[in-house]
């Protein structure tokens, strides 16, 4: 196969499992519900489409950004700002599949917790950033 005809299989083939895996995360978002629970819970639910249309438009240019290679900031505040929606974004899918999962419920019955529920959110909240923190300090540059 000739040189040009391969280089466009590539960016066709490479756009269309971009936007096969953007799909099947969306897909995934609005199964468990994230968008939902954020519209809910700070009572915008008349703007879910809103928030799902600003998701598919986020995950396209992240694929598109990703696919072709766009360089973008490398400055302290951009690392800052994405590390911030990242975490946030994290965050959101966690408590969204925790709640559609019951795992707290479940876990507390399990271990039989009367009381201390709060401590133990605390303690994994403070061990993922103990973590996150860890990784960005001394195992990022590795």
């Amino acid at each position: 196969m000739s040189e040009p005809i391969r280089s466009i299989v590539y960016y066709a083939l490479g756009i269309t499992f971009g936007v096969a895996v953007a799909a099947g995360l969306f897909a995934f978002l609005v199964t468990v519900g994230v968008l939902t629970r954020l519209a809910a819970g700070t009572k915008t639910a008349k703007h879910v489409m809103l928030y799902e249309t600003v998701a598919i438009i986020g995950v396209t240019v992240a694929n598109a950004v990703d696919l072709f290679q766009v360089p973008l900031w490398d400055g302290t505040l951009w690392r800052i700002a994405c590390g911030l929606f990242c975490g946030i974004f994290v965050g959101c899918l966690a408590a969204a599949l925790a709640e559609v999962v019951n795992v707290i419920p479940v876990m507390t019955r399990r271990i039989r917790l009367k009381v201390g529920l709060p401590y133990i959110v605390l303690a994994f909240a403070v061990g993922k950033g103990v973590g996150a923190w860890y990784q960005l300090l001394y195992a990022a540059g590795k």
